[in-house]
């Protein structure tokens, strides 16, 4: 990791894996120094630039890598299993930008161009290759980084130079149309952050449909074409993410974490994670199996 070794000294990556967050506010660094088999994860919605290494993400029946020459756009928070290839030698470092919408409306009306929008909802998560503009506005990201005080006078405009170079690429529309409102971008973005809000609610498709002002089978499809899943595998899933938490880093029992997600039979959620993350819930609290999320 000789060429981030300013950024080691900064926020020391330590053995491992992890994430912390940087003198930015919405910028943090995740790392890890030994590979992690397929494991599923949820990203939050926002850009994940690799500095060094490799990941390979799987969604449904696509499966797309992310390194230092492509980087992943994720207009909403998508569940999707991933790879990471690292060693000790040879680190994964990686860079997450979260999405302020405020400062992306206020984009996009600078650079909007008047192009009508797409009516066709647009997957979540896309990879991107990272060109020579966008290169060059990380690598001053990144040299703001090893300073507290340059981070702070100015970070903001170097995160927004970067989202901008993101909303100028191959996949800015589906960071687009999460500004107009009413496209089906919004409306699943609105969706999902009420899920993620309330996942122990006993939701039904017909509610949340409901809720984004569409028909149930017109809700599903484009809830489907973005995420790669119906709604309520997404609230299944987002239960059991929720869950992995408080079990492996608030430390709680394993049948007070199902009752928290919303699971009324213990051995029903037993089960569930097991299916979803490849370990039992003991397991995982046992040896802290399952990696983190950003």
């Amino acid at each position: 990791m000789d060429r981030f070794a300013a950024l080691k000294d900064r926020y020391g990556f330590q053995s491992g894996a992890g994430f912390v967050e940087t003198d930015i506010p919405t910028v943090r660094f995740f790392w890890s120094t030994e590979p992690v088999e397929r494991a599923p994860l949820i990203y939050n919605a926002g850009l994940v630039l690799i500095l060094q290494g490799h990941k390979t993400g799987y969604l449904g029946d696509r499966v797309f890598e992310y390194d230092p020459d492509q980087y992943l756009v994720l207009s909403v928070p998508v569940p999707f299993d991933c790879a990471t290839f690292a060693t000790p030698q040879d680190p994964l470092l990686g860079l997450f930008i979260d999405i302020d919408l405020s400062e992306l409306r206020d984009l996009c009306a600078v650079i909007d161009d008047g192009a009508p929008a797409r009516p066709s909802p647009l997957p979540g998560v896309t990879p991107a290759p990272l060109g020579p503009d966008m290169r060059d506005a990380l690598a001053r990201l990144l040299g703001l980084l090893t300073s507290p005080v340059a981070s702070r006078a100015l970070g903001a405009g170097a995160v927004r130079e970067v989202m901008f170079h993101a909303l100028s690429g191959p996949h800015g529309d589906a960071l687009r149309a999460l500004t107009r409102n009413d496209s089906h971008q919004d409306r699943i973005s609105r969706t999902i952050a009420r899920i993620r809000q309330d996942y122990a609610h006993p939701f039904s498709v017909d509610d949340l449909a409901r809720d984004a002002g569409m028909s149930a089978p017109v809700f599903h499809r484009a809830f489907k074409a973005i995420t790669g899943s119906s709604p309520h595998q997404y609230l299944q899933t987002t239960r059991l993410h929720r869950a992995k938490g408080f079990i492996l880093f608030d430390g709680l029992p394993v049948a007070e974490a199902a009752r928290r997600v919303g699971y009324d039979n213990p051995a029903h959620f037993s089960r569930a994670f097991k299916k979803h993350f490849k370990v039992s819930p003991k397991a995982a609290q046992n040896s802290g199996y399952v990696p983190i999320d950003v």
